[in-house]
């Protein structure tokens, strides 16, 4: 896992995520944890949800009511649309191209090492 250690916690979120079938809630994921880890805390939780996407075990998709979490199952780099009505997302395939932001980011002493990219719609049940 990139130089990380695989910890009890970490290789549970990951079978939670796998086994949910769904993108899932920090608090959701803290609270089946608890059911294998009863000692683990909310905090330990949010720290290892962000390793697990940087690393790109997760997907961390940001909607309106707040985080989700999603195991990778395709490594391919993706990105989300979701609904801004009900927060149905869906994968999609597409990315920008990144050149123009790299060149902007270089304007002010930055090097790009990822991004991420979310579109806001209305499905056809919300439309």
């Amino acid at each position: 896992m990139k130089g990380y250690k695989i910890t009890p916690q970490r290789q549970k979120i990951v079978e939670i995520l796998g086994r949910a079938g769904c993108r899932l809630t920090a608090r959701e994921i803290h609270q089946r944890l608890r059911k294998e880890l009863p000692a683990v805390s909310i905090d330990t939780v949010y720290r290892n949800l962000h390793l697990l996407s940087a690393v790109g075990l997760t997907h961390h998709i940001q909607l309106a009511s707040g985080a989700v979490y999603e195991l990778t199952t395709d490594l391919s780099h993706h990105h989300h649309l979701y609904c801004v009505d009900c927060e149905k997302v869906v994968c999609i395939k597409y990315c920008p191209d990144l050149q123009g932001y790299s060149e902007q980011a270089g304007r002010y002493g930055f090097e790009l090492v990822g991004h991420t990219f979310a579109l806001q719609g209305r499905c056809s049940d919300c439309r």
